[in-house]
């Protein structure tokens, strides 16, 4: 079964997602920064249909999600959408997987999750090269985040943007084909997406994260991350680091892998969260 809807949060939000199969287990996937819910579309079919229901999820500001022109675009408002889509779809338990900047907002969500005030568990939660700790914004994180960034998005043409960012998030340059470029294409270009990138990079507060590692120390829900070796924006020592705060977490590296391993890399990397799921 494969359907696409839209949520509504806040009385005039519009969340879009997709949703792929028809199993007992549902997994809410949350993609990265400038992407959406079509980074997903390697690894889906990958997974068996007749077990798990994906829900791929644009947050707020992305793909086909509601770009409002307003500041709510950190960590914790991204968050609240999800947490409020979870109590909508009804779900008593899922599975939550993040990558990068849905890496993040997962994380947020569990802990959330397991303080016990919602009634819904996360159930087990997959990291994939998450954002966790302070770092030093991506070049073209700060150029964004600079007063010139709305000039900087106008005048760099669409596929000169794109190539640079693909040549940063991949190692493995031969895996980039005419379909992804153009799917990356089109996390730059569209009404209010210009709005929403710069909302997003100026809503980061490293503030937020000085004592964040207490937190992932108290998550008791089993853990997975997956982290590629040759990331350039989240080094892999973080991903050691993060593993070495969730207790019992475990951590699976791709040698000769970028940022993006679920699109690099997608049968190793499903293959690793699916063995995930089935352990008990």
């Amino acid at each position: 079964m494969t359907e696409e809807s839209f949520f509504t949060y806040a009385g005039n939000t519009r969340i879009h997602y997709h949703m792929v199969g028809n199993g007992p287990l549902p997994i809410l996937f949350l993609h990265g920064f400038a992407s959406s819910s079509t980074t997903w579309q390697d690894l889906i079919t990958l997974f068996p249909a007749a077990e798990y229901t994906l829900y791929l999820l644009d947050l707020k500001g992305f793909g086909l999600s509601s770009k409002p022109k307003d500041g709510a675009y950190s960590i914790e408002d991204q968050a609240e959408i999800v947490r409020t889509f979870i109590l909508a779809q009804g779900f008593r338990s899922l599975v939550l997987v993040g990558h990068s900047l849905g890496g993040a907002v997962a994380l947020r969500v569990s802990i959330e999750a397991e303080r016990g005030d919602d009634p819904f568990t996360t159930e087990k939660l997959v990291l994939i090269d998450s954002a966790a700790y302070p770092q030093r914004l991506p070049r073209f994180f700060r150029k964004l985040k600079s007063p010139f960034g709305p000039l900087f998005l106008r005048l760099i043409p669409v596929r000169k943007l794109v190539q640079g960012v693909l040549e940063r998030v991949f190692f493995d340059k031969t895996v980039i084909t005419p379909d992804m470029f153009e799917r990356y294409k089109s996390y730059f270009r569209g009404k209010g997406i210009a709005h929403a990138l710069r909302a997003t990079v100026k809503a980061v507060n490293p503030d937020a994260y000085v004592h964040i590692e207490e937190s992932y120390r108290r998550l008791a829900l089993p853990v997975l991350i997956i982290w590629g070796d040759e990331d350039r924006n989240v080094r892999l020592s973080l991903g050691q680091r993060l593993h070495g705060d969730i207790s019992g977490s475990r951590l699976k590296v791709l040698e000769k892998c970028g940022h993006n391993p679920h699109e690099e890399r997608p049968e190793e990397t499903c293959a690793a969260i699916l063995s995930f799921l089935k352990e008990t």
